[in-house]
């Protein structure tokens, strides 16, 4: 953890060390001092002007160690959060699904709060680290027999204590790997809320199979590390009591040492027993920070890795001008876990010109989804290629590629502000969008933000269209927008709204089932287990020719 704060800021940890030390130094001096003055040993006109000079020093070192740390810590914290999510964003997206929103989320959350509260720790563990080091250099004064005896068994104790090191270290790395199962089974219980409610039996099932299950198991782990621990500090403090006794009761015993010196010994040792006692209650705190860099410093690499593979060498400016896109050869393969066989798409050939309104159809599963992800540059092909305007796509352009679609997915997620946006110079056509999308006697943008996003789901997916038409860009996809509107508005967006993206000179790609409305496409392309079984230009109204199996 030390070295982790040195890297961000050697200078800072230097002085919270420093300051720590002075603060431990001072503490123990004033102890010695409270001694000195209970037995009589110096001068009484000296006395209290030392005690409020060692009360300064005290105070004010300790507050510019937790100052400094304090400060650092929260900002290593958000350098942290910041660097993973960029990093998140640069990842290829198919990377992202196979690591999962829990994982994500846990790094994001759990494991830089953890370390965040480890690093807020180190000042104290510095001032009573000094303490303890300024009180055995008292005792060390008052009689170096008895400082022998005593640092005899502090390390007697850090040597045993650290044989329990690997117990509570593989129960909190346990503890953790539980946690990211149970934050998923956190995320499906709220997402899912309205599906177990309706369903008694898949509730019961849900909350005794996994929720609970993954809940027990972290608290099994998490309290096997906790008692672990304990056992650990109550080992500590067992000895700490078994030294005040050897002091009080077998030292005299077996020589003779004034009374003065024991009652000191007694009281700075029972002042010492306090820092002790927190440096030893600090290992569990250190030890499960250790787990969560670990964790996070992997995942950082990990995406680091994934982003150098996919980042672009160069940059370059975005495409404007759409003459065609087209895909040649390209297939995509992976398993599904419900049906547990491989699925593949492709290979695919297919053609795309600026201004064209295509529809792409099939049944569920059929492939369309994963083709719409290859066709925006979401996935990479396994095999063939994609070209823009006769340029191919590779890594060297991807980003640049990506920036041509706008995409409304079906389970797309609206974000509250409209970021990205001039909202000021776009202020007429967002209030034109919300009146045409019959959305401006429900929603208003202020400042750039939405003022409510609490709607229907059919009214959030026109809050969406508004977004991707203020993006304008050159291909337009649309995944099953339609199917949670009524029909009045499905209507409208079929017989209205895409003809005008199409007029504009806008390729649109509509992944639909309302074949009531195919004869508006320019073509259709249908799609059976991953392959295209028929494109052709659709019948006029009532007399289409594809039909959706």
């Amino acid at each position: 953890m030390l070295v982790f704060l040195c890297r961000s800021s050697w200078l800072t940890v230097v002085g919270v060390l420093l300051a720590g030390i002075i603060s431990g130094l001072s503490s123990a001096a004033l102890v010695a001092l409270i001694n000195s003055t209970l037995s009589n040993t110096l001068d009484a006109e000296l006395l209290p002007w030392l005690f409020v000079g060692l009360s300064i020093a005290v105070l004010s070192s300790g507050f510019l160690s937790n100052y400094l740390l304090n400060r650092l810590s929260a900002q290593i914290v958000c350098d942290l959060r910041i660097q993973i999510s960029r990093l998140i964003l640069a990842a290829p997206y198919p990377y992202l699904q196979k690591l999962g929103k829990s994982a994500l989320l846990a790094h994001l959350t759990e494991d830089i709060s953890v370390i965040a509260n480890a690093s807020q720790l180190l000042p104290l563990v510095c001032i009573n680290f000094a303490v303890v080091a300024g009180c055995m250099t008292y005792l060390s004064w008052l009689s170096w027999h008895l400082a022998l005896v005593l640092a005899g068994v502090i390390v007697f104790g850090v040597l045993s204590s650290s044989l329990f090191r690997e117990w509570p270290k593989k129960a909190v790395l346990k503890a953790r790997e539980e946690y990211d199962v149970l934050n998923s089974d956190f995320r499906a219980l709220t997402e899912g809320v309205r599906e177990l409610k309706l369903h008694r039996q898949r509730s019961d099932a849900f909350m005794a199979q996994s929720l609970a299950a993954s809940a027990e198991a972290y608290r099994r782990y998490s309290f096997r590390g906790a008692v672990a621990y304990l056992l650990v500090n109550q080992w500590a403090q067992l000895l700490y009591f078994l030294v005040i006794g050897v002091i009080l009761y077998v030292f005299p015993v077996w020589q003779v040492i004034d009374q003065k010196v024991i009652g000191g010994y007694t009281l700075v040792f029972l002042f010492m027993m306090s820092p002790l006692s927190i440096l030893t209650t600090s290992l569990p705190v250190f030890s499960r920070a250790k787990v969560s860099l670990q964790k996070v410093r992997q995942l950082g690499e990990q995406l680091k890795n994934q982003a150098i593979q996919a980042d672009a060498p160069d940059k370059r400016e975005v495409c404007t001008n759409f003459s065609g896109l087209s895909l040649q050869g390209v297939t995509h393969s992976f398993h599904r876990e419900k049906e547990n066989r491989n699925f593949t798409l492709g290979p695919i050939d297919l053609d795309f010109k600026s201004g064209e309104l295509v529809f792409l159809v099939g049944g569920n599963g059929s492939g369309k989804t994963t083709l719409a992800m290859l066709l925006i540059g979401l996935y990479t092909p396994e095999q063939g290629g994609i070209r823009w305007n006769g340029e191919a796509v590779d890594d060297g352009n991807k980003e640049d590629y990506l920036q041509n679609f706008s995409v409304i997915f079906s389970d797309f997620y609206l974000f509250d502000e409209l970021y990205g946006f001039d909202n000021e110079k776009n202020h007429v056509l967002i209030a034109d969008y919300l009146q045409r999308l019959h959305l401006h006697h429900k929603v208003r943008v202020e400042n750039g933000r939405f003022s409510s996003v609490n709607l229907s789901q059919g009214q959030r997916k026109r809050l969406a269209l508004l977004v991707a038409y203020l993006e304008d860009r050159p291909f337009y996809v649309f995944d099953e927008w339609a199917a949670d509107q009524d029909p009045e508005f499905k209507h409208l967006f079929y017989t209205e709204l895409l003809p005008a993206l199409k007029a504009r000179g806008k390729t649109v790609l509509v992944i639909s089932h309302d074949d009531r409305y195919f004869y508006l496409a320019d073509r259709c392309i249908k799609l059976e287990e991953g392959q295209i079984v028929a494109m052709e230009k659709p019948a006029t109204a009532g007399k289409q020719s594809i039909q959706i199996s």
